[in-house]
């Protein structure tokens, strides 16, 4: 289902903006949009996603998953599995997942994923750095790609096509098995939990330790006095 339409598009403001307008106007469910360079990338909790011009895959599908607006980030549960199965058997990689959905390699972040809704969708977009082995002097210890990795550059329409069948697996199990599925495949791969965390929310910050991620996909925090709080997956953990 996933990939059966692909919008291609070489300069975009945001691949989610053009997904968000085709859900609107009524595209199927797994309608694809794809740009070569992104001028207003977006991450997570309002960051935003740098991205060199044809370096780095920049997709966005559209999702009607019949779900409430609070579950929409269920998603990106579902796609950080999904890009994690892509590297390690397309590209040969160890990806593991930072809470809740950062995929990274030996700590340095790969992939991000971000949902944001439509009118009777969901909008997922995901970037997935490839080519791209000049980064910023900034993010170089934190960020890699996939070329980085592997010593040579990686053709991106193998990695799309592996991403969205991946995708499209993962997707159906979620759909017929539900969540808990999906999380049982995100257990094994996160390596948040049992490490100290400093969460902002609410114009402060607590510190903790990660324990567990509970069946809403919520980080559950213990703080120095024994309390435990349920984090959502929309805040900034650090």
């Amino acid at each position: 289902m996933i990939g059966t339409t692909i919008h291609r598009f070489e300069k975009v403001e945001s691949t989610n903006d053009i997904a968000k307008k085709l859900a609107e106007e009524g595209a199927s469910e797994g309608t694809v949009v794809v740009a070569s360079e992104q001028t207003k990338g977006r991450g997570s909790r309002g960051r935003v996603w740098l991205s060199p011009p044809g370096a780095n895959l920049l997709v966005s599908v559209i999702f009607r998953p019949n779900l409430p607006p609070e579950r929409m980030g269920e998603l990106a549960f579902v796609a950080s599995v999904a890009v994690a199965g892509t590297l390690r058997d397309c590209c040969g990689l160890e990806p593991r997942i930072k809470w809740p959905n950062d995929v990274q390699v030996d700590g340095l972040k790969i992939s991000g994923i971000i949902v944001e809704a439509a009118k009777g969708a969901a909008i997922l977009g995901v970037g997935i750095n490839v080519n791209w082995t000049e980064l910023p002097e900034e993010i170089t210890s934190t960020a890699t790609s996939i070329a980085l990795e592997v010593g040579r550059p990686v053709d991106m329409e193998i990695v799309l096509k592996a991403f969205l069948a991946d995708l499209d697996i993962v997707y159906n199990v979620y759909r017929a098995r539900g969540f808990g599925r999906i999380l049982q495949d995100w257990r094994d791969l996160e390596t948040t939990t049992g490490r100290p965390v400093t969460v902002s929310m609410n114009g402060g910050k607590i510190q903790g330790t990660a324990v567990d991620v509970d069946e809403h996909g919520s980080l559950i925090v213990e703080m120095p006095d024994g309390l435990r709080k349920a984090i959502p997956a929309a805040t900034l953990v650090h």
